[in-house]
């Protein structure tokens, strides 16, 4: 069976979203689910989903379970419980408040479904990704949250694949086995064909190195055009990639939040050793919009942009990974994509949602 993938494109509410869109995916969520026959593996960084969300997601998981599916679900345990936007850019994640393991046990504990905290500390299981029956995977760079089907900017990719399923499940039962993400996703790259082109993978913490340095590839290696959506761009290499693509007369556009890069530019421009990522950012910025996204708070929005997309000529890498060194050492899983007409959407996609200079200035 050829690989095939689909793709879910979301958009803040306030920027054009649609009115429907937390509850189409959570319908979307629930047909995967219910498709399910032997098993669901379900890492997630952020699961906390309002009633009405929650009955269609939580119910799809423990019908499969009453069904006879084993149902796993690993969750992050690396939350800071206090944490502020400084502490969570340190960590190269989304900001989130540490609600997640007790609604998890709120709403899975007592039934068939199998829950486990997953200890990244002083890191972050970071990943997003749910496994069907060691055949299918949904991933991207969406949390299951109110506010990522509502306020964020994410995508959310279903891939058909045997080959990308088993990848997936072998970095999963790493993170199962031992209840941490010490040690997990080493030796857990590949690559298969799909239709139309090919689909690699791979996995932080045991290959971030590798994904920092591939996303450096991907750059210095693109003619024709680097389109990027992230939430964060703080690795000094990528950075260091993307200002001497532009130096050679690569067009560069996108988005970027500015929530998130402002206060660490600000961080930046104070320690002189730092000067040279000042300068590479600075450039980067004249060819981005920014997003101004809510200050983080624990209660406020969390309305960020919130995609993890970088597109080169005709290849695009997304997941959970933020394009940051410091991510290396979360748990992270990142898709790399060569299919021609998929890689068109995510630039469409991102073209439409970094017009300059309107919507993405407007709101501070």
């Amino acid at each position: 069976m050829s690989t095939t993938i689909g793709t879910i494109f979301l958009r803040d509410a306030a920027h054009g979203g649609a009115a429907g869109q937390p509850t189409a995916v959570a319908a979307a969520l629930a047909d995967f689910i219910a498709s399910a026959q032997i098993s669901l593996e379900l890492a997630i960084y952020d699961f906390r989903l309002s009633d009405a969300l929650a009955a269609t997601v939580v119910g799809a998981f423990t019908d499969a379970a009453k069904r006879g599916v084993r149902v796993r679900i690993g969750y992050d345990a690396g939350k800071p419980e206090a944490g502020t936007a400084a502490d969570f850019a340190l960590l190269a994640a989304d900001p989130a408040p540490p609600g997640t393991a007790s609604w998890v046990q709120e709403h899975f504990g007592g039934t068939s479904v199998q829950i486990q905290p997953i200890k990244a500390a002083p890191q972050l299981m970071h990943s997003k990704y749910l496994i069907r029956d060691s055949a299918a995977v949904w991933t991207g760079s969406t949390n299951f949250t109110d506010d990522a089907w509502t306020l964020q900017e994410n995508n959310i990719l279903q891939v058909e694949s045997v080959p990308v399923a088993a990848g997936y499940l072998a970095d999963f039962e790493d993170l199962w086995s031992t209840g941490a993400i010490k040690n997990t996703g080493k030796n857990e790259s590949g690559s298969t064909d799909a239709v139309g082109g090919t689909v690699g993978w791979n996995f932080a913490p045991g290959g971030g190195a590798q994904l920092d340095a591939e996303l450096c590839t991907l750059i210095q290696g693109a003619r024709s055009r680097i389109v990027i959506a992230s939430m964060v761009i703080t690795s000094h290499s990528v950075l260091a990639a993307l200002s001497a693509a532009i130096d050679r007369g690569v067009p560069v556009s996108g988005i970027y939040d500015a929530g998130q890069m402002d206060p660490i530019a600000r961080d930046w421009a104070k320690v002189p050793h730092d000067q040279a990522v000042v300068a590479d950012w600075r450039k980067l910025t004249q060819h981005l919009v920014p997003k101004h996204s809510t200050p983080y708070s624990p209660t406020g929005p969390h309305d960020f942009m919130h995609n993890k997309i970088l597109v080169t000529d005709q290849v695009c890498a997304t997941g959970s990974y933020n394009f940051s060194a410091n991510a290396e050492k979360n748990a992270e899983n990142q898709l790399q994509i060569a299919v021609p007409e998929l890689v068109q959407s995510y630039a469409d996609y991102i073209a439409a949602r970094s017009p300059r200079p309107t919507a993405f200035r407007e709101r501070c």
